[in-house]
């Protein structure tokens, strides 16, 4: 691994470090927030579990697990979508989204840490050339 992809590595484990440790107080975990703050993105708060997996880009059974964890905290809730049984839905609840609001400051003050110092538009070049490499190597 050369320094360039070294340092990518080390900038990713850094900011999940990061936000793992802020989190660890409310005992969740850096993908749990992911998906509340998907759903809360949301007109209806719902996913189906597959859409959900094509987002976070895991398995089945990664994202089955996850899940079932944020609803034994209260965060969202699951049940089958009433025109085909065999879909499972994933709602986020009340209490989901009162979370995801108060995680939503952590999560700017983390990104104003991050872009110290950069200008918006080094940013955006930033996230461009991130976009361009990812899409050459999925």
């Amino acid at each position: 691994m050369d320094e360039q992809s070294m340092l990518i590595k080390l900038l990713n484990e850094a900011i999940e470090r990061r936000v793992n440790n802020a989190l660890r107080q409310r005992k969740l975990t850096l993908v749990q927030v992911w998906i509340l703050r998907s759903l809360n993105q949301r007109a209806d708060k719902t996913y189906s579990f597959k859409e959900l997996e094509s987002i976070l880009n895991v398995a089945q059974s990664t994202c089955a697990g996850t899940i079932n964890r944020i609803v034994a905290k209260g965060f969202v809730e699951c049940f089958t979508n009433p025109e085909d049984r065999r879909i499972k839905l994933v709602r986020l609840t009340e209490t989901g989204e009162k979370y995801v609001k108060d995680v939503e400051q952590e999560i700017n003050n983390l990104n104003d840490t991050l872009y110290s110092g950069l200008s918006t538009e080094e940013i955006d070049t930033f996230f461009s050339l991130l976009q361009r490499m990812y899409d050459n190597i999925k």
